[in-house]
């Protein structure tokens, strides 16, 4: 009988069926928010993407903290609340190099962080639910990093 390697985050019983996994999903708290990991290229589990994540946002004045991904694209569609979003192409070769654009969202929207594409979004008014979908896990590659006043992953 093959012996069944256990995801990190996978804390029950192994269950009856053998390809069956339930996993505790526990809310962390980062300089972007309050996240809650849904799935990780490390879960070994849809490997068609690397995280998907609920992240609840309260309100903020000023600027949102961007943040810089080397490699990853990022998906936000925002669940619930309002929300502004925030754009900076940080690529030397691209076309908009150095264009910033913001978006105020008061529906369901999902928008698009591209790698190379400093990010942001804060909420208005009310906390706001979020769902965050990335091509690669935080910290994968030494190239993301946080501007404007962020900290990290």
């Amino acid at each position: 009988m093959e012996t069944l390697e256990r995801p990190a985050r996978l804390d029950t019983p192994l269950p009856p069926i053998h390809d069956l996994v339930v996993l505790r999903l526990t809310f962390e708290e980062r300089p972007s928010g309050r996240h809650l990991p849904l799935l990780r290229w490390s879960d070994h589990l849809l490997r068609r993407f690397a995280l998907a994540e609920a992240v609840r946002i309260a309100p903020g004045d000023g600027e949102p903290p961007l943040r810089l991904r080397a490699v990853a694209d990022e998906v936000w569609a925002l669940v619930e609340g309002q929300v502004e979003f925030v754009w900076q192409d940080k690529r030397p070769a691209s076309p908009t190099h150095g264009a910033r654009h913001r978006l105020v969202c008061r529906e369901p929207t999902a928008v698009l962080a591209p790698f190379g594409v400093a990010f942001g979004v804060r909420a208005l008014e009310a906390p706001a639910l979020l769902l965050r979908l990335a091509s690669h896990e935080d910290g994968e590659h030494e190239g993301d990093r946080w501007l404007a006043g962020g900290g990290p992953a």
